[in-house]
């Protein structure tokens, strides 16, 4: 259970967090500094907050009692809010601080807290309790923005440390790629060959012999022996994106490097021992595959050892948008010379709106094309491909966020899908969400982990 102490004299900043956070955060709150340092001699927490203007006893000695809190409570993230050029910076003390102006919207604030947040790693056999970390914002190449995300980072520490296949899902665009490099990096087997493989841009016929290589003279044109991926990467990992899409004969193949650790060449007549670590992805629903005998049930239990599901970026954290937005506008800026280095607002709001079917790809591919068009220190509206624009508009004058429903899905499907419309909708206030469904903030709590929308 992750801990919260606020420091706040109304009592808003702890309403908030409780209705965000959800059950598996507990908030706290005291109305002055003092009470503060007095809880802190007695209790621990992971993250301290402190609204300082609402503190007027210490309005002028800001710097000195933050100072008092992080020395009190050693090793504890501390937030401290302050109004506008309230305080000199310089005299805030090091250490794990983050200094932060008002005023901060909802949204952002919630974003802010997310990110302090430690992550709570499973350390494995050896370990009976679990360890906490704190989460850099990057990770691996992942922006970790949001409870959600988070979660994706505690399952990739967790596969990181055993040797076990793992099936990452998740919609396109959502950074599966990503997630499976992160794993292999930090595992036993970093030192060794890692292999990516999109299964889905080989022509299905020649996915054998990619993958375990074929003799000279198993079909026309193979003039000589060649080696598969799964050779190359003895002793690494081999991640086979698009995992659906492999035919039959190569499933078969593939379950026998799962279960004997070894398979053989196209038209060869002896077995390859081999030992490879197998992370698969897709985009598809396996299960559904299974029961339509488009996918061998065995291979699928397999593969599905341990299995890491991305949200999509709908589905992340009120501030993702923002967060991921200021993080590819530095890093395009620098790229092309661009002396862009703010957002307006109505930029904000329209990329906030938008419910980015192709994920974070899309995202940063259109603040890419944005930053080309660009000009001046402000990333305008006008700079936003027409397309989005015209779509966000379309679902203004339609009173609600665009529908992405499809004929066919199942009941479960379209209210999973119509809750991340929702959320989405309302820029993941999950209170006003659940009163827009008509359900309780518990049972959309219960929904969304149902779903896996948390």
């Amino acid at each position: 259970m992750i801990r919260i102490l606020v420091v706040e004299k109304d009592g808003r900043t702890e309403a908030l967090l409780r209705c965000e956070l959800g059950a598996d955060v507990k908030v706290k709150s005291v109305p002055c500094i003092e009470a503060a340092l007095e809880k802190l001699a007695t209790h621990r927490f992971d993250l301290i907050v402190w609204n300082a203007p609402s503190d007027p006893a210490v309005r002028m000695s800001i710097g000195e009692k933050a100072g008092q809190l992080v020395k009190r409570a050693v090793g504890t993230r501390t937030i401290v809010l302050t109004e506008p050029q309230q305080i000199d910076i310089g005299v805030f003390p090091t250490g794990n601080l983050c200094v932060k102006e008002r005023p901060l919207s909802d949204e952002d604030l919630i974003s802010l807290v997310e990110n302090h947040l430690p992550v709570e790693i499973g350390g494995g056999p050896s370990q009976s309790t679990p360890r906490e970390v704190s989460l850099p914002i990057e990770f691996e190449g992942l922006i970790a923005v949001g409870l959600p995300m988070r979660a994706v980072i505690r399952r990739i520490m967790d596969a990181a440390a055993v040797d076990i296949p793992v099936l990452i899902t998740g919609e396109t665009g959502t950074g599966k790629d990503l997630v499976a490099a992160a794993i292999h990096k930090r595992s036993r087997r970093r030192s060794h060959p890692y292999i990516p493989v999109n299964t889905g841009a080989i022509a299905r016929e020649l996915i054998a012999s990619e993958l375990f290589g074929h003799e000279r003279g198993a079909f026309t044109g193979a003039q000589e022996t060649r080696p598969g991926i799964f050779e190359q990467a003895d002793r690494g990992t081999v991640f086979l994106d698009e995992i659906a899409t492999m035919d039959e004969k190569s499933q078969v193949s593939l379950l026998r490097v799962l279960e004997e650790k070894a398979f053989r060449r196209v038209g060869g007549s002896k077995n390859i021992g081999v030992d490879v670590r197998i992370i698969a992805a897709t985009n598809e629903d396996l299960e559904k595959n299974v029961a339509e005998k488009r996918f061998r049930e065995d291979l699928f239990y397999r593969l599905n050892v341990f299995h890491i599901g991305l949200p999509p970026l709908r589905a992340r954290a009120p501030g993702a948008i923002t967060v991921l937005t200021d993080h590819f506008i530095s890093q395009f800026a620098a790229v092309y010379g661009k002396e862009v280095e703010r957002v307006s607002p109505e930029t904000y709001r329209l990329l906030r709106r938008y419910p980015w079917p192709g994920n974070v790809r899309e995202l940063k591919n259109v603040i890419q094309t944005a930053l080309l068009m660009a000009e001046g220190r402000e990333l305008k509206p006008e700079f936003i491909p027409e397309r989005i624009r015209h779509a966000v508009a379309g679902s203004e004058g339609r009173g609600g966020p665009i529908s992405s429903f499809r004929v066919g899905s199942s009941l479960g499907a379209v209210q999973k899908e119509f809750i991340r419309m929702t959320l989405a909708h309302v820029s993941g206030n999950k209170k006003l969400a659940a009163s827009i469904l008509g359900i309780s903030r518990r049972a959309l709590y219960n929904k969304m982990k149902k779903h896996e929308l948390s």
